[in-house]
């Protein structure tokens, strides 16, 4: 009896002991991505959740705001994030170890207008625009844009701020901002539920145009911690793959896409699906598009220094294959 005893008991702790050491053997990564049209690439990662490489579980988490999305990187809770293109620049520029993975799209940024009148961007002369993010990377992109077509932003038009696109948006809607810069899929919001707007100016074609480049500038981005990269090279390969099959289901599908954004990304389906073909989602592995993103950083350094962290990254922030 006291020999059945023993053994059962030797059998419970190996047990105990085996548990254990799997549990410290598997990995946890993880994936952080914006609300909003950050994180439309990601639907249906964040839907199914789907197992990559055994021994690695992955967590997926919705952030509501650049700020929140900063501080988990700064602190090593996010080993994957969407974040903006300059503000992963601005973290790597500070010493943080991380390294661009993928661009995920290339602008969304429009100018609506109430009414017929804005058909180019000098036909703003004397207008008063409402914008939102002083400072901000469209913000900027807006002033660039007056200045290459003759009007001085501080004297030829009037900018009026705004805190949010949500806040602008409903403005929009009411009718108490007759012209505004806002990003998808606040655009689409605005010109359905207040049909006397439409799409005047698209930021994009402007820069495809003045800059004579093959893409549009890269404003989101999927960053890695680069301890990730190191440790986990094959499974962040795998990863990449799972993510530019992610974008593209969302591109083709964008009904199925908007319902996932409603429940995941806080942005109604009947607006994500209508956004998305406005919201040029191009998932770009960052070593094969490095001389674009070199070029929009470099832009944004001539403009406004601290908007990319006051230099341009050097080669060690780009992830290669």
């Amino acid at each position: 009896m006291r020999k059945n005893s023993l053994l059962a008991l030797f059998l419970v702790c190996l047990l105990l002991l085996t548990n254990s050491l799997t549990a410290r053997e598997e990995s946890t990564v993880e994936v952080m991505v914006l609300s909003g049209v950050t994180g439309l690439s990601f639907l249906p990662l964040l839907e199914e959740e789907p197992s990559i490489e055994p021994g690695i579980k992955i967590n997926y988490t919705v952030v509501k705001s650049p700020d929140q999305m900063r501080a988990k990187i700064i602190s090593g809770e996010a080993d994957i994030a969407a974040v903006p293109t300059n503000l992963a620049a601005i973290l790597y520029n500070n010493g943080i170890p991380i390294q661009l993975a993928a661009i995920t799209n290339w602008g969304v940024m429009y100018l609506v207008e109430q009414g017929s009148q804005i058909t180019s961007w000098s036909d703003l002369r004397g207008k008063t625009i409402g914008v939102t993010g002083k400072g901000s990377t469209p913000d900027i992109l807006f002033r660039y844009f007056l200045t290459v077509h003759g009007l001085d932003p501080e004297r030829d038009v009037q900018i009026q701020y705004y805190p949010t696109p949500v806040e602008l948006a409903q403005l929009a809607i009411a009718g108490k901002v007759e012209i505004a810069t806002l990003p998808e899929p606040w655009v689409t919001e605005v010109v359905t539920r207040n049909p006397s707007f439409r799409v005047c100016l698209d930021y994009q074609k402007e820069w495809e145009r003045l800059e004579q480049r093959e893409e549009s500038y890269a404003q989101s981005a999927l960053v890695v911690q680069t301890a990730l990269a190191q440790k986990h090279p094959e499974f962040l390969q795998k990863f990449l793959r799972q993510a530019d099959a992610a974008s593209a289901w969302v591109v083709n599908n964008p009904a199925a896409a908007g319902k996932l954004a409603q429940t995941h990304i806080m942005i109604s389906a009947e607006a994500a699906g209508a956004a998305i073909p406005r919201c040029n989602l191009r998932f770009k592995e960052a070593a094969l598009v490095r001389a674009e993103v070199e070029y929009y950083l470099a832009k944004l350094l001539s403009f406004q220094p601290q908007s990319i962290g006051g230099k341009l990254p050097d080669e060690g922030f780009y992830l290669q294959k």
